[in-house]
């Protein structure tokens, strides 16, 4: 019998659904555990008296035979058999990778143990191994800006979905906020991006950039590296960006909430650059440039709309 087997089918007398066929087996599983070695069978107190306990209310409301009370710790342990082989897995992948996040309005800093540096924008998260040294491989979600050091027996590689960076020692940016749109940009060093799926690869060098945009072939173009990498210092940078990806940013940066009156204003564009500025002022900013007005709901939940007043 299978774990998963053997979980459904507690469950099912938990229940009381167990068939005359399906009770018969657990019985006979039950009285094979009886005869191994009692060092097999180590439940906590705490979890013996919560198992036997809900067993015997379980047979107590039942018109089943009763089970004597070697068979229902037999039974608890089987249940607790379960609990802990869930609790290893678990125990067991968290052993082998740590994980960091941060929160809208936040960023964070990480060391790795081979000295490279992650530097996480807001609302991002990064999965790396434990024994970075000898495995180094990043998962990456949302934004962060990458200072790697240089190991040419160890190729340093991030996984965005289905986008995969990999470096020996450089700086770079990578923007994966929306899964199947992830951009990379080089400050320093090459860099080489691929789709895993499509099998298209791009060696990137300083300040070039390229995005990877569902299925379709990646456009690497030329770019300003230290634009790309503008949040770091705290800076929002916006090249021609459109209203809509301005909005994701703002709503990451300070963890607030952007609204369009009209979806054809979330395709207008705005180009400048706001260092350490209150949200209102980028607000009134951007309504400015594009003839618009800001509803403000909440202190956290603004409307963009179309400003009908002529200027």
């Amino acid at each position: 019998m299978t774990q998963n087997e053997l979980k459904t089918l507690a469950e099912k007398h938990r229940l009381g659904t167990t068939t005359k066929a399906e009770e018969q087996l657990l019985h006979q599983f039950v009285d094979t555990l009886q005869q191994q070695p009692k060092k097999q069978f180590k439940p906590s107190a705490q979890n013996r008296l919560r198992i036997v306990k809900g067993i015997e209310a379980k047979i107590t409301t039942t018109t089943k035979p009763a089970l004597n009370y070697k068979k229902i710790l037999a039974y608890a342990a089987v249940f607790v058999g379960i609990i802990t082989m869930a609790a290893f897995s678990t125990s067991l992948f968290e052993s082998q990778w740590v994980t960091k996040q941060t929160g809208k309005g936040e960023k964070r800093s990480l060391t790795l143990a081979d000295g490279s540096v992650i530097i996480l924008n807001a609302n991002s998260s990064v999965e790396y191994a434990k024994d970075f040294t000898s495995s180094r491989q990043v998962h990456l979600t949302g934004e962060a800006y990458f200072e790697v050091q240089r190991d040419t027996a160890h190729p340093f590689t991030i996984t965005t979905g289905a986008i995969q960076t990999q470096v020996l020692g450089t700086t770079f940016n990578i923007n994966a906020y929306q899964p199947d749109e992830v951009s990379v940009s080089v400050n320093s060093g090459k860099v080489a991006v691929e789709n895993r799926q499509t099998k298209q690869k791009v060696v990137l060098k300083k300040d070039q950039q390229v995005l990877f945009k569902g299925a379709a072939a990646p456009v690497a173009t030329a770019a300003n590296s230290e634009d790309q990498r503008a949040w770091t210092r705290n800076i929002i940078a916006l090249n021609n960006t459109s209203l809509g990806k301005t909005a994701g940013i703002l709503e990451n940066w300070y963890d607030v909430e952007i609204d369009f009156e009209d979806a054809t204003i979330e395709e207008l564009k705005i180009t400048g650059k706001f260092k350490e500025e209150p949200l209102e002022t980028v607000l009134q900013s951007i309504a400015l440039i594009n003839n618009l007005k800001i509803d403000t709901l909440t202190q956290k939940h603004f409307v963009i709309r179309k400003n009908n007043t002529t200027p």
